[in-house]
């Protein structure tokens, strides 16, 4: 006796495959629920004292850098100056005020990016920003300027200010001029140079500070620096920044994901959140491959209602 199927009566694969992908969605939004829940009451912005701290600092002429000799101390400041002169007004304000108006800027960056995601309507982008939104809150519960990068880069590093986006990040993270590399893939070699100038221009301000007290020490992080080793660290950071090197030569439109793993290895400071410049690969290459799709396929023909708008 043989047992035969009729393909009509089998769900499509397409369907089996929407199905998969709106269980995979529930289960990431119940640990994400979860997750949050747990941290409910965790509002305690403690990254915010690094950039009030050094506001403070430049408002009683003393030096930027220092204060403490813990690397994991919150109160360390390893950013540019441009950021802890840009938080100057800030601490004119009650402390308790500053923290709601940059908590206030990081969570809109956070929305911003999350609503974006899910308006690409597609499962993984949707999975990803339900994956993601636990690691935003807890970002803006410690008001760390994360939120703040990932929005900058993913709106901007496509557009004419692109260079200036990634300039800044990069002043504040060092990592991200690593997204000079999608500048490379297209041969905008003028974007190339211009974002060089730019982190230039605005790193150079520390020259002119005391940098005796500079923390150079990474402390604990989640980074192969910390966890394994120097050595193993820089293996890996290594073979990341040749990969993503290598795929902007061959104009490869997976630069975006080996630079957004790039970033995240090579900083000796990582954290899971870093997770987070995958947004940036996924929101501008989207961009980029729609339109290297239309300069190929060519403008879309007008739709008979179009033709009959311009026609009256």
């Amino acid at each position: 006796m043989t047992l035969s199927i009729d393909p009509a009566a089998a769900p499509a694969p397409s369907v089996r495959r929407r199905w998969l992908g709106v269980l995979a969605i529930g289960l990431l939004s119940l640990f994400a629920a979860l997750d949050i829940w747990q941290r409910r009451g965790n509002w305690q912005f403690e990254d915010v004292r690094a950039y009030w701290d050094a506001a403070l600092r430049l408002r009683d002429g003393l030096p930027l850098y220092g204060g403490t000799d813990d690397p994991n101390n919150y109160a360390v400041f390893r950013y540019a100056p441009w950021f802890a002169y840009l938080w100057v007004p800030l601490t004119y304000l009650p402390r308790a005020a500053a923290e709601l108006v940059w908590g206030g800027i990081l969570g809109a960056s956070a929305l911003a990016v999350l609503y974006a995601l899910v308006r690409l309507r597609t499962a993984a982008a949707i999975a990803l920003a339900v994956l993601l939104l636990p690691m935003f809150h807890s970002l803006v519960q410690v008001g760390n300027v994360q939120p703040l990068l990932v929005a900058v880069l993913a709106f901007g590093v496509s557009r004419r200010s692109g260079p200036l986006w990634v300039a800044a990040a990069a002043s504040l993270k060092a990592t991200p001029i690593l997204y000079t590399l999608v500048y490379v893939a297209r041969r905008e070699w003028v974007k190339v140079g211009l974002t060089l100038l730019l982190a230039a221009v605005l790193l150079a301000p520390m020259l002119l500070t005391d940098l005796g007290a500079y923390q150079t020490d990474p402390g604990a992080s989640f980074s192969l620096y910390y966890y394994v080793s120097p050595l193993a660290w820089a293996v890996a950071a290594g073979a990341a920044v040749l990969l993503a090197a290598w795929l902007a030569w061959q104009r490869s439109e997976w630069v975006w994901v080996a630079t957004a793993l790039a970033v995240a290895l090579v900083a000796p400071r990582a954290h899971p959140t870093y997770a987070t410049f995958l947004v940036v690969g996924l929101l501008a290459g989207t961009r980029d491959r729609v339109a290297s799709r239309t300069l190929r396929s060519g403008p879309r023909p007008a739709t008979p209602s179009e033709t009959a708008r311009e026609s009256s």
